[in-house]
């Protein structure tokens, strides 16, 4: 069997620490370690950033409606191998500039595209079920930068 790290296909993996975030603005509310991969980083020319947290407690994790100049793909759902059930509550604002703001409460696992221009946030855990089986909660941008326009 090959060792990974004498392979010249090392630079592919990342592996252990390497996957985890070494500092994010939501340290303080999510103390769990959070997993990441940056495109333009880690991989040449590539666009796109990923990001998993585990969510054990509740908190307002975005507090100010903004938008984007990029698709933005998140994901939430309860902890593994429980996918399908979410484990809490979650509120979700979204809506066009010049309309009014929808929030959307959840208790079953979501996935929603934000496509470049559309406004969105607060987000809210307000319920978590059993800190030990955590929410997660996935954010994918296709961007190499991350950037919030604030709600005009």
């Amino acid at each position: 069997m090959n060792t990974l790290d004498r392979s010249p296909y090392r630079k592919y993996f990342r592996v252990g620490e390497e996957i985890k975030i070494p500092e994010h603005p939501h340290e303080q509310e999510v103390p769990n370690p959070a997993i990441f991969l940056l495109g333009p980083a880690e991989i040449e020319s590539k666009a796109f950033r990923i990001a998993t947290f585990a969510i054990t407690e509740p908190f307002e994790m975005v507090p100010a409606t903004h938008s984007h100049d990029f698709d933005q793909f998140l994901s939430f759902y309860g902890c593994p191998p429980h996918m399908l059930e979410l484990g809490g509550e979650v509120e979700f604002t979204v809506g066009e500039e010049g309309a009014e703001l929808e929030t959307f409460v959840f208790t079953e696992p979501f996935m929603v595209h934000i496509p470049p221009g559309l406004l969105h946030c607060p987000l809210r855990y307000t319920k978590i079920h059993d800190p030990a089986k955590p929410m997660i909660h996935q954010d994918l941008v296709l961007t190499g930068e991350y950037v919030r326009n604030p709600d005009k």
